[in-house]
């Protein structure tokens, strides 16, 4: 019976990490509404739905304009359609609101690496080295073997 709970708890701990969200939960002070689109957004990106998930996610950023983690799924979304200009202006936005915000500068540099900018990838790498040294290791990994997508977000 232990073995069997103790199974159990580590398959409900590893779906939450299969469903992981690349910025994390919200911070206080988001509203209600905004909050409903992120978690469509949310949604939409479990099932690697990327466009509904872009909409989304703007939505949510029309809504608080200060909504980093908002902003930081919107990039990614954005990086998965391959449209990078849009991807890095969303990393932008959300670094303007909270400079220090390691998931931005880690998917920052992911969205410049697979544009082919190695130079912007490892300046925000050392950035993120000061900011979160586990993300920023597996952030170099990824630059080292030119692939954007290692040990990435599981969605």
């Amino acid at each position: 019976m232990r073995t069997l709970l103790w199974t159990a708890a580590l398959v409900l701990c590893l779906g939450a990490v299969v469903w992981a969200d690349p910025a994390g939960e919200p911070g206080g002070g988001v509203g209600e509404e905004a909050l409903r689109f992120y978690q469509q957004g949310v949604e939409y990106s479990r099932r690697q739905q990327w466009d509904q998930a872009a909409r989304a996610y703007l939505q949510a950023v029309r809504l608080d304009p200060r909504f980093v983690e908002a902003w930081t799924n919107l990039g990614y979304a954005y990086r998965k359609l391959r449209n990078y200009a849009r991807s890095v202006e969303a990393y932008r936005r959300a670094l303007s609101v909270r400079p220090d915000y390691a998931p931005a500068h880690d998917y920052l540099a992911r969205t410049y690496l697979a544009m082919g900018d190695r130079q912007k990838a490892t300046e925000h790498y050392e950035i993120l080295r000061r900011l979160d040294p586990q993300l920023a290791d597996r952030l170099l990994r990824a630059i080292q073997a030119n692939d954007p997508d290692l040990e990435s977000s599981v969605y």
